[in-house]
């Protein structure tokens, strides 16, 4: 019998309004959640616990962690809000990033070094408005994402596909551009995230996941596999040679991608975890979540061919070991599957994704890297 963590898909404030559950995460004690809720007929995103089965909601557009939260809230729309960790709100064409204060600085740094290594005429990226302890407020990016362009049936296959391949030669563009001796004093200044970053990152989610499921009869082969798995990948991301590190977004997927037509640049957002890491980190990252929108119907299985084929070709042309790709991708794979288990409706996809064999050999689904290089 199969196990799913009790996140409800709506749950009822004080006066009985219906709220929807738009992500859900969970915390350090078993049975706790942060929700962010969303209600049909009402602009912006709610932040809240479930503990227990009782609804917690934070104050609209407050946060006692958040110092900034309230008074961006009152001019504008809160888009973000995990409860206590950040939030964004959209005022006009601008995106107030909202963290704890110490996390801002780091946000800052890392965004304005990325600016410095990107290449405008392949990837545009937000400017930066003003910046405060506990707040970056950024300009807004032209175009839609890709995920949004994927999920658009008015959208034809053809420019979805071109703004693919578009991506896919910028992004090798952009990677040798990032490596040259001009660029190589910004590209040291980040961070480096190696492999022992994203183990710890899978390691994380896995721990909560496990957390939540211990003493639930029904969840104890799952507890087995998901441990087993875990054992596994840990192996793959330290017991092989990591390729050399590369200029890396951090947390690169398709909702980060904007397009705004054939002949205008692209554009990147969101780079608060960018640093140096192999380039399979965002590559297998990026080819993972696009398993996921095929599983939760938004990519179809044309389109879902075509974006692989090109994040591929990035692979191909950047010579990532494949092993290192198979790595990345299988913790990538684990660590989606248990945070996804606490999204509803997306429980039985992400027991798909626990459920796969974290094999060198094969880390995507039959519609993976065999089938789409075909």
């Amino acid at each position: 019998m199969s196990w799913h963590p009790p996140v409800p898909v709506a749950v009822p404030d004080k006066n009985g309004t219906s709220l929807l559950v738009r992500r859900a995460w969970p915390a350090e004690t078993a049975g706790h959640y942060v929700l962010e809720l969303t209600a049909p007929d009402r602009a912006g995103v709610r932040a809240a616990h479930l503990r227990a089965g009782q609804l917690e909601l934070l104050p609209k557009g407050r946060d006692p962690r958040l110092h900034a939260l309230a008074q961006l809230a009152r001019n504008g729309e809160v888009v973000v809000h995990r409860a206590h960790m950040r939030a964004v709100v959209r005022a006009g064409d601008r995106y107030s990033k909202i963290f704890r204060s110490s996390r801002s600085v780091d946000s800052m740094a890392r965004h304005a070094g990325t600016v410095e290594l990107l290449d405008s005429e392949d990837f545009l990226a937000p400017e930066i408005v003003s910046f405060t302890p506990g707040c970056l407020t950024l300009s807004g990016l032209p175009g839609r994402s890709l995920f949004e362009l994927g999920n658009d049936s008015a959208v034809s296959d053809t420019w979805f596909e071109t703004a693919w391949q578009k991506w896919s030669q910028a992004w090798v563009r952009q990677q040798c551009r990032a490596g040259s001796a001009a660029h190589r004093p910004a590209l040291e200044a980040l961070p480096p995230r190696n492999a022992a970053v994203e183990l710890e990152n899978m390691q994380r989610l896995v721990h909560l996941w496990l957390l939540h499921a211990q003493n639930v009869p029904e969840a104890e082969a799952q507890r087995n596999a998901v441990r087993a798995a875990a054992r596994q990948i840990a192996a793959q991301l330290l017991g092989t040679e990591p390729d050399p590190p590369v200029w890396s977004h951090g947390d690169l997927h398709d909702k980060q991608i904007f397009a705004a037509g054939p002949e205008a640049s692209l554009a990147l957002l969101d780079f608060d975890e960018a640093a140096r890491a192999e380039a399979a980190a965002d590559l297998a990252n990026l080819s993972v979540h696009l398993q996921l929108r095929l599983g939760q119907g938004r990519l179809t299985a044309a389109r879902y061919q075509a974006a692989q084929r090109h994040v591929l070709a990035a692979v191909d042309e950047l010579r990532v070991t494949p092993a290192r790709f198979n790595a990345y991708a299988n913790a990538t794979r684990l660590r989606l599957g248990c945070l996804y288990s606490f999204r509803p409706p997306w429980g039985t996809l992400a027991e798909e994704f626990l459920s796969h064999p974290a094999e060198d050999g094969e880390p995507l689904p039959a519609a993976g890297v065999a089938s789409v290089r075909g």
